[in-house]
C-alpha cells in the first residue's frame, strides 16, 4: 500500500508520512502486545484504504485483498 501511494501523484504527503509511520510503529511493537493492537492496526489500514480511494477517484487503486477479507465493511470498492 505505501508503495503505490507513493506512485500515485495524487495522494497527500501526509498521507503517505503517515503510512511509513503506522508500518514503523507496527514493527516496532512487542510480540507479546501484538494481540491487543493488530486489530487497530488492520483498522487503520482499511482507513488508509479508503483515504486512498478518495484521493484518487479517478485512478485504481489497488487494496491488499488480506485487508479487504479483513475489514468487516470491505464491500465498498
Amino acid at each position: 500500500m505505501i508503495t503505490e501511494a507513493e506512485e500515485k501523484p495524487c495522494v497527500d504527503p501526509e498521507v503517505i508520512k503517515d503510512l511509513h509511520e503506522t508500518y514503523e510503529k507496527l514493527q516496532n511493537e512487542p510480540k507479546n502486545t501484538l494481540e491487543h493492537t493488530l486489530e487497530y492496526y488492520i483498522e487503520k489500514q482499511y482507513r488508509f484504504g479508503e483515504e486512498l480511494r478518495k484521493e484518487c477517484k479517478n485512478e485504481d487503486i489497488e487494496i491488499p485483498s488480506a485487508v479487504e477479507e479483513i475489514s468487516p465493511d470491505a464491500q465498498i470498492m
